[in-house]
């Protein structure tokens, strides 16, 4: 009877699927499916996904540093229980126990949600898989703050449905709204300061400032690599600055005001622990040489290196797993990575592995295209704001330098993971689109990039859709 419940369940989640489509159709023919609605019903679908994500996985599946709960080993689940139990911050080095020296603000949630399940009178030990309710939240908000900024971008109806397709179909974020750590929680602050940043370079009011305070502060007592986002923020604050030196007196006095919100937010938690416990501010702890998953390789060879048999499996090889080496190249890695995680799909059918491949190489020409338009919007695109170009070129830069420095200085292939480039899912949506705005390009290129960029999106969100549909059924 379970078992029937069960695929009951699978099948209704995978029809819902199609009921955003249904009534799309309906719209357009009677001549109401606008822009809006358009993306409206893209978010919607990618919800569904996300929701039948989450059903067929569970607390203990494609996470990161977890850990299980009420084992006392150690995680993000031991954090979260520790908080609930003792309601307050460790008292102790956050070294000596696994995962703890993580800033606290996504524990304290889940801790909070806990104490709040268990007054309704829910078992302690059935809240934890309630969690991943809050990170698909985070996920699909993540996508709605997307759109918004792809609005303030000021893209074309066809180039922002794009875009945001691109956005919301994208496999890291429909594997993340079931992944309990930090990661989605700061990736959705990440994205919120970035629309705020967009926003407050239109407006310059009180309320745009205050929320990249809160933002990029709240974001970094999550996880403290959100303040990489902070150089470019700056640009926008330099730029407009000069553009409006008439407004210096109220503009400073923003700044100022973003500095009193922000940095006691983002510092806190790292000053503290360096004050108390000598925790260095940066601190990340290091994997052991004589780790299984330690790539001794030097960093040249590792990022020169694109032999072909790195491709011959659209997943992260691991010898943990079995495969014959160890992903190396940081390039190659993330590509995999933001697809699939650290996961091996469909073991049992290469048939089935051969529409993750397509789904590879499908990212791989997307994501030349997004450097290709990133370059081209400095040459090309006159109509984009100098602020706006900075904040793209400077976010991405400074992620993507960052990850390719981490991957070198922890040479483990689990530093190879999508989940510290984030922000680039947006760049990368967001210069594609800007680009498909372009009309004073070469005719043939321009033609060429209207006509791939929209066929390969569309390619890439159904791939990604049946490849994370077709797991409910797989994995039962």
């Amino acid at each position: 009877m379970t078992d029937r419940i069960d695929l009951a369940v699978r099948i209704v989640l995978t029809v819902l699927m199609f009921l955003p489509l249904t009534v799309g159709i309906i719209l357009k023919k009677r001549n109401e499916l606008d822009t809006r609605k358009t993306c409206t019903l893209i978010i919607v679908t990618g919800v569904i996904l996300r929701t039948l994500y989450i059903y067929y996985t569970g607390i203990d599946v494609r996470q990161h540093d977890v850990g299980r709960f009420f084992a006392k080993k150690g995680g993000h689940s031991e954090y979260i229980l520790y908080l609930y139990k003792h309601h307050k911050l460790p008292d102790f080095d956050p070294r000596k126990v696994i995962q703890f020296y993580h800033p606290p603000l996504h524990h304290i949630i889940c801790a909070l949600w806990l104490r709040l399940l268990r007054i309704i009178g829910i078992s302690i030990k059935a809240v934890p898989e309630t969690f991943q309710f809050l990170t698909l939240t985070y996920s699909t908000l993540f996508c709605v703050f997307a759109y918004k900024a792809l609005v303030r971008l000021k893209l074309k109806p066809h180039a922002l449905q794009t875009a945001t397709a691109l956005v919301t179909f994208h496999p890291t974020l429909i594997i993340l709204s079931g992944s309990i750590n930090n990661d989605m929680l700061s990736g959705l602050f990440g994205m919120m300061a970035v629309y705020y940043a967009i926003k407050w370079s239109q407006d310059r009011k009180w309320l745009s400032i205050i929320m990249i305070g809160l933002s990029i502060g709240l974001g970094m007592f999550t996880k403290l690599t959100v303040g990489l986002l902070a150089p470019g923020v700056a640009a926008v604050f330099i730029v407009v600055f000069i553009k409006r030196i008439k407004d210096w007196k109220r503009l400073i006095l923003q700044f100022v005001t973003f500095g009193i919100i922000c940095v006691p937010l983002g510092l806190f938690w790292p000053v503290r622990n360096y004050v108390k416990f000598g925790m260095p501010l940066n601190y990340v702890p290091r994997l052991s040489e004589s780790s299984m998953q330690f790539i001794d390789i030097s960093p040249f060879e590792r990022i020169i290196d694109y032999r072909l048999y790195q491709f011959s499996s659209p997943f992260t090889q691991w010898i943990l797993d079995g495969h014959k080496y160890n992903e190396y190249n940081p390039i190659i890695a993330l590509l995999k990575n933001a697809m699939f995680d650290e996961s091996t799909f469909f073991m049992r059918s290469i048939t089935l592995q051969s529409f993750c491949t397509s789904l590879l190489f499908c990212n791989i020409i997307i994501s030349i295209i997004a450097v290709i338009s990133l370059i081209m919007i400095w040459v090309k695109n006159k109509n984009t704001k100098l602020e706006l170009k900075l904040l793209i070129t400077m976010i991405s830069a400074v992620i993507f330098g960052n990850y390719i420095i981490f991957c070198i200085n922890y040479p483990h292939v689990c530093t190879e993971n999508m989940r510290y480039c984030i922000p680039l899912i947006f760049t990368t949506a967001a210069v594609c689109g800007l680009l498909m705005d372009r009309k004073d390009l070469n005719k043939r290129l321009f033609s060429l990039y209207k006509r791939i960029v929209p066929k390969c999106t569309a390619v890439f969100c159904l791939l990604s859709c049946f490849v994370y549909t077709v797991m409910v059924f797989y994995y039962r």
